[in-house]
């Protein structure tokens, strides 16, 4: 037994003299090559290491833990396109939602706290809401917005008078979108029409010292409308929305 661990440490002091002495310089290994041996090296001590009970070998990762950035958020998005779309409880139907709505509300400021006047903002021109109707279906002489399964119209009237004594030029100011909240709720943007009273696409003149009855339509969800306590209508123009309760 002394023979041979004699043996063994001459063996191992002349390993040492050959690895210290004159030569060529040891290899330099990159991070790469050193994460890559270190992985390896893990690895195979955890494999061999049958009386291990503890750490690497037991270790329990949730999948995609160890991901870099970039793949979680792959991950991440891979999970929101298969996941199943909420459905509406009345209709049945998928809730789908308003992207441009959504990123409307994003990019811009509001503030609930203007006049009717000064939210719809046409220079020269006062507005007051005199009324406001609830139907499954509008019609009008022309024009008919068909009922929708869950849903009811709302209908805004709205008086309009040119007090500037200059005719007033409606196209200047048909870049907008007009929003309804009901009780302090989300937003909806009102319905397209083709009707010349429709405010939302009028582009008309309305002279000094005339007035014109305007309308906007939008539509909600049934629940929505069986009690209403308040409406809040939201003006967007030039990167600002201004709000309104009526």
């Amino acid at each position: 037994m002394k023979i041979k661990r004699f043996v063994l440490l001459i063996t191992i002091m002349c390993f040492s003299l050959n690895a210290t002495a004159c030569g060529e310089a040891l290899y330099e290994m990159t991070d790469e090559e050193e994460a890559v041996i270190t992985l390896y090296a893990a690895k195979a001590v955890s494999k061999f290491n049958e009386n291990q009970t503890v750490g690497i070998a037991n270790a329990r990762v949730k999948p995609g833990e160890l991901d870099d950035e970039e793949t979680q958020e792959e991950t991440a998005q891979l999970e929101e396109e298969n996941q199943e779309p909420e459905i509406d409880p009345e209709t049945g139907e998928p809730i789908v939602a308003d992207d441009s709505l959504n990123q409307e509300e994003e990019d811009t400021t509001s503030d609930a706290g203007y006049s009717f006047t000064d939210a719809i903002d046409v220079a020269g021109v006062e507005f007051t809401c005199a009324e406001f109707d609830v139907s499954t279906e509008f019609k009008t002489d022309n024009y008919v917005l068909t009922q929708v399964s869950g849903k009811r119209y709302l209908i805004l009237s709205i008086e309009a008078e040119n007090t500037s004594g200059a005719d007033v030029d409606f196209s200047e100011y048909t870049d907008r979108t007009y929003s309804l909240a009901l009780n302090g709720g989300e937003k909806t943007k009102s319905q397209f029409t083709p009707l010349s009273n429709d405010l939302s696409n009028f582009d008309g003149i309305l002279a000094a010292g005339d007035t014109k009855s305007f309308i906007l339509v939008f539509l909600f969800n049934n629940s929505s409308v069986e009690n209403i306590t308040s409406l809040e209508l939201y003006v967007t123009s030039d990167g600002t929305t201004r709000g309104t309760t009526i």
